[in-house]
């Protein structure tokens, strides 16, 4: 008895020494190494989208009263270096002083960034005057941009919690969880950056709840893709969890937001796409990049509903409204885990297809087939993988259909496809891995379209079987220089593959083959840092 109360003491002084470090932030932030600027700043677009109006400055605010995100460092130079190499804007504050919300000081910024902010002290009875002038400053025209933990504030100042468009309320998905993320409007100015196709990524996300998250609010332009196994069988989901936003614009007054979840761990700051999509929010917040902010809410289609809303799906070409489409999507959002409901869906985007729809209508109900298609809907997807018009938004929906039906369909069409199609296809059988299609790809690795050649030695190098590696090998003997570079790629990429099942020989056999003489001196580096890998968890010859 005496030995248990001893061990709940010691874990009690434990747990409130790791909370008193959990609350503090630290009074300087660490300076990043070399190795992180370079990744940053080779990652960042080159220019801006829009030419700034005049000169815009930041203010980065960083002040954490509770929990202090580690990747805050990281965060504040990406800004920076993005601001430099664009010249969109500059960063001209960084702090985590609560004086510099003043209206005199907030005068010479154009955009205010709560980057990974926690628990703010705004509170209109106690510091009404720090209040006023945040709200203000993003009233009278100016912008707010929110990065992830921006959405953990302001808990004793609603009018905030709302301008922000949520409170946080916990993050089933950790930081190293990875989750497929929905583009919900693809046809935005601040998705281009992603080419209308979801992703997936490693990082924290933040649940959003209603009442103050909620599309009647705020224009959402990404979500979590609910339709995924790994993002949808976490533990501790709730219903609301079917709609988690991740990225929203909104107007504020004569302001702007823009806030974007994603932004826990480093490597979201080195990732080109959603450096673009970030650079892209800051010059809509800072008013030089105008884009659609009208919230769409949820909207019904039940019954003749649907019928109707199939019948606009069907008519709709680019530059109409979007209305009938977006109630769709929202329909079947609410099906998620219910499969004979989605399979109705499903059944209604295969007749899409099958009619005599416009481009747009067809390439909406691919998307969405993306999402919740299985293997009813790889007949009709097949039917179109040999039409150059319809070939690539076959292959997107069809890339991430789980099972075989889908990887056959793929392989019946290559030998029929050509030129674009053909190559789109081999693109498609190497993002799935598809080892039965080992053959055929090989058969294009050599040939005078240097297209299809480099198309086949990639896809072999993401099948990444034995034979896979077999075939490349034989490719690099006859190779011509500047083709090399190509296999050489693969063939790091096939070992990596095969290090992630599990197949340590294996890939340890392609290092040493990459680590001779001969063999350009970057993939004799980059082969040597894996056999080191390889073997240090245990690989045998």
């Amino acid at each position: 008895m005496v030995r248990s109360r001893v061990v709940a003491a010691m874990l009690l002084v434990g747990f409130c020494l790791s909370t008193a470090l959990w609350a503090q932030s630290p009074k300087e932030l660490r300076k990043l190494t070399d190795e992180e600027i370079a990744k940053i700043t080779a990652a960042m677009p080159t220019k801006a989208v829009a030419q700034p109006a005049q000169p815009r400055k930041m203010l980065i605010f960083w002040k954490c009263e509770t929990f202090f995100h580690t990747v805050i460092p990281v965060a504040n130079e990406a800004l920076k270096i993005m601001g430099e190499k664009t010249g969109a804007f500059q960063v001209t504050a960084v702090t985590d002083d609560y004086s510099v919300f003043n209206a005199e000081t907030l005068k010479q910024f154009d955009v205010i960034c709560l980057n990974n902010t926690t628990s703010l002290k705004f509170d209109p009875k106690t510091t009404p005057e720090r209040c006023q002038a945040l709200m203000d400053f993003v009233k009278s025209g100016k912008g707010i941009v929110g990065i992830h933990a921006a959405a953990d504030n302001f808990y004793q100042w609603p009018e905030a919690q709302e301008m922000m468009g949520n409170k946080f309320t916990g993050h089933p998905w950790g930081a190293g969880s990875t989750v497929a993320i929905k583009i919900d409007e693809p046809d935005h100015p601040l998705t281009a950056p992603f080419h209308g196709r979801g992703f997936k990524v490693k990082d924290e996300i933040y649940r959003t709840a209603p009442p103050v998250y909620s599309r009647a609010k705020q224009l959402v332009l990404m979500s979590l893709d609910m339709s995924d196994p790994a993002t949808n069988s976490v533990k501790g989901l709730q219903e609301s969890d079917k709609d988690t936003g991740i990225t929203w614009v909104k107007d504020v007054g004569k302001g702007r937001l823009f806030y974007c979840s994603l932004g826990h761990n480093n490597e979201i700051f080195m990732n080109t796409p959603i450096l673009e999509h970030y650079l892209r929010g800051i010059q809509f917040a800072a008013g030089d990049f105008p884009v659609p902010t009208k919230p769409k809410g949820q909207a019904s289609v039940k019954g003749s509903g649907m019928e109707q809303q199939l019948a606009k799906i069907k008519t709709y070409d680019f530059g109409d409204s979007r209305v009938a489409l977006t109630e769709f999507s929202d329909e079947i959002r609410k099906a998620y885990g219910k499969p004979e409901e989605l399979k109705k869906y499903e059944a209604a985007l295969d007749d899409v297809l099958k009619s005599d729809a416009k481009y747009a209508g067809k390439q909406y109900a691919c998307r969405e087939l993306s999402i919740i298609g299985t293997d009813q809907s790889v007949p009709v997807l097949a039917g179109m993988l040999t039409n150059q018009e319809y070939s690539d938004m076959a292959r997107y929906a069809l890339e991430r259909i789980p099972g075989e039906a889908a990887n056959k369909a793929l392989c019946a069409a290559l030998p029929q496809a050509e030129g674009k199609a053909k190559i789109g296809i081999i693109n498609s059988l190497g993002e799935r891995g598809c080892v039965a299609a080992t053959g055929e790809i090989a058969k294009y690795t050599e040939g005078s379209d240097k297209a299809l050649c480099g198309a086949a030695i990639s896809a072999l190098g993401k099948i990444g079987s034995a034979d896979a590696v077999k075939a490349l090998d034989k490719t690099l003997e006859s190779a011509p220089d500047n083709q090399k570079t190509l296999v050489y790629d693969a063939l790091l990429k096939a070992a990596e593959k095969m290090m992630s099942k599990g197949d340590r020989p294996g890939a340890l056999r392609i290092y040493r083959n990459l680590n001779k003489e001969g063999v350009p001196q970057l993939v004799r580096t980059a082969a040597l840092k894996g056999m080191v890998n390889a073997a240090g968890r245990g690989a045998t010859k």
